[in-house]
């Protein structure tokens, strides 16, 4: 073979060892191949009050004839049958991993003068928006630890409060509004996005938890926190029941 040839063959050869990619590496510049997801399953259940609960008596709401026109009662402990509304149920701030914020804002109206729904969860980073759909004029104070973050008026059905950071996980900031005192929301701040709120039947479900064994609280904001422990299997539910007080 004459020698010139030889030696491009031999340049050639050398040049495509390497281009290739070593075994067992990414090669530079390139994205290594992408984690399997995650086996998840979901977390049902109640939340449950044991005893008698507190009474719930009529709300003086007579200051402002646009909330007279309907009676209320007290919502600060609500129980039916045995099963507990506005608990918040979540898994432990860092215990979920990192997921992206969600784009859709977390929206809590007044209607009747009284806040709904009258708890939330919400991401931290997530926007917090607050409506006002009474025909009467309400102010929103939003406090931490007892201080106010902020306080803005509200007309009624004025353009809407807008909040893109609430706080840090494990959070709750309250919302209430001077004029009408008997008003209370709770917005509670996480780092994921496995909660729920449980309903007038007590029930809550969260889904596509990554398997594993969880610590899960339940947070009520007249009630404090309880907590229970499961393991999330693939596929399948857990079921849990918390009970307070």
């Amino acid at each position: 073979m004459h020698a010139s040839l030889r030696l491009s063959l031999a340049f050639a050869a050398a040049l495509a060892l390497l281009a290739s990619p070593s075994l067992g590496s990414a090669s530079p510049g390139k994205r290594g191949k992408a984690p399997a997801a995650k086996a998840t399953g979901t977390i049902v259940g109640h939340v449950l009050y044991r005893g008698t609960p507190p009474p719930r008596p009529p709300l003086a709401r007579d200051t402002d004839p646009v909330c007279a026109k309907t009676a209320m009662r007290s919502e600060r402990v609500v129980v039916t049958d045995g099963k507990l509304r506005d608990a918040l149920v979540r898994l432990p701030a860092g215990s979920a991993g990192t997921h992206a914020v969600p784009s859709e804002a977390v929206v809590v109206d007044q209607l009747a003068c009284m806040y709904r729904p009258r708890v939330v969860g919400v991401m931290a980073g997530q926007s917090l928006v607050v409506r006002n759909s009474d025909p009467t004029y309400h102010n929103v104070r939003g406090t931490k630890h007892e201080h106010t973050e902020w306080n803005l008026g509200q007309p009624p059905k004025g353009p809407v409060i807008t909040r893109e950071r609430l706080g840090e996980p494990g959070e709750v900031v309250t919302l209430r509004c001077d004029v009408h005192p008997w008003m209370r929301g709770y917005a509670v701040v996480s780092d994921h996005p496995f909660f729920d709120v449980s309903g007038d039947d007590g029930s809550f479900r969260l889904e596509n938890v990554p398997v594993g064994r969880y610590t899960v609280e339940a947070w009520h904001p007249e009630l404090g926190l309880k907590k229970a422990e499961l393991t999330v299997r693939a596929g399948a539910e857990a079921r849990v029941d918390i009970a307070f007080p």
